[in-house]
């Protein structure tokens, strides 16, 4: 009886071992196999895509594979929120933002948005939670001719951390 045991026990330690090595293969967050070389970036997605996570793309990949690894964007993905062309670097993350306001049941009312490279900075502090000198401070970003190519860059502009990029990155476009 006691050798059955000690067979069952080794032949249970050699399972979990073998079964560990084999799951570190495939495992990736939903994405792309984990990366063997230098050549593959961890990015994350959320907000308006089919599959949220983390994905291993190719360093010389856009945000287009990006999404297209998530499953393409849902049909609530507001296409003036993101640049499909924009080359993907290392760590980074990217939201999708929606087009309508989803939060009443069957309510489809088209959010009220402004485009962070154009408007004003009276227009800016109509978004809830911008103030003056946030507002401001987005528009001197832009002097100069630099432009936000993505949301998240938004975190560059003095007073305005995860939070408040939180809040407000559902009313903002890029175009």
């Amino acid at each position: 009886m006691i050798k059955a045991i000690i067979a069952v026990v080794i032949g249970a330690v050699v399972l979990i071992v073998v079964m560990s090595t084999v799951d570190k293969g495939i495992s990736g967050g939903g994405g792309e196999d984990t990366p063997t070389d230098v050549t593959t970036y961890t990015v994350s997605i959320e907000g308006q895509v089919n599959k949220e996570g983390t994905y291993y793309i190719k360093s010389d990949g856009t945000l287009a594979d990006l999404i297209e690894a998530a499953g393409g964007v849902t049909g609530n993905a507001d296409a003036r929120a993101y640049n499909l062309d924009y080359a993907l670097k290392n760590n980074l993350s990217f939201y999708i933002a929606p087009l309508y306001d989803t939060s009443e049941t069957c309510a489809q009312v088209e959010i009220t948005k402004y485009n962070i490279n154009s408007a004003s900075s009276e227009e800016l502090q109509k978004i809830s939670g911008v103030t003056s000198k946030m507002a401001t401070g987005i528009v001197s970003y832009r002097i100069g001719g630099t432009k936000f190519n993505r949301i998240e860059e938004l975190v560059n502009v003095d007073g305005i951390g995860a939070g408040t990029l939180s809040k407000m990155r559902n009313y903002v476009t890029l175009k």
